[in-house]
């Protein structure tokens, strides 16, 4: 009697324990990679986290600025927040500092955003989001009419560029107003080496 008890106690034991043991023994669950880093990702991610001050800016600014870098190459950038195309080519920047700052590059972006304390903090939260490397300013004047007159900005629109040579002079705009000019990687990055080529 005791022998049969035993038997069928043994063999209860043996059912419940033997599908958690399989349990235990099979393979751990495989978590799904994560997603690769997009361009724009993998370029922020090889820049070491920054604190962004926000400067005013003006035209006369802007000259002395230039003046201030004579030896090297400049590259003036004016964007902002309310530009799509702006935001989407903004982390080619970092990719051209990255490549030639040790040559002698020197990048100035300017938001045409309003100057207004809400829109200096989005501003750099942006910056700060892109890791940013180089000198950032926020035009006085803002997105006005008068800001793009002064500034030299063919056509009133948005993104455009600047270069200026080592002894300061100013050689190509690119922009989205002269077919023959239009701002671009592929254009820009042709406009700078083009400079470190001489």
């Amino acid at each position: 009697m005791v022998t049969f008890m035993m038997r069928n106690f043994i063999l209860i034991f043996a059912l419940f324990w033997l599908p958690c043991a399989c349990q235990r023994g099979a393979p751990p669950v495989e978590l799904p990679e994560s997603a690769p880093l997009t361009g724009p990702e993998v370029t922020i991610h090889k820049l070491p986290p920054v604190e962004i001050h926000l400067k005013e800016i003006d035209p006369a600014g802007l000259k002395a600025e230039i003046e201030k870098h004579k030896g090297k190459v400049v590259l003036v950038d004016f964007w902002a927040l309310w530009c799509p195309m702006c935001l989407e080519s903004f982390h080619h920047l970092s990719e051209w500092y990255l490549k030639y700052s040790e040559e002698g590059l020197v990048i100035i972006t300017i938001s045409l955003d309003e100057d207004s304390p809400e829109s200096r903090k989005k501003v750099t939260e942006y910056l700060q989001k892109q890791r940013v490397p180089f000198a950032t300013f926020i035009s006085r004047e803002g997105p006005t009419a008068a800001s793009m007159r002064d500034f030299k900005i063919e056509g009133d629109a948005l993104p455009h560029c600047q270069i200026y040579n080592r002894e300061g002079a100013h050689v190509i705009s690119l922009g989205n107003y002269n077919p023959d000019q239009i701002y671009d990687e592929p254009s820009i990055s042709a406009a700078l080496k083009k400079q470190f080529s001489q």
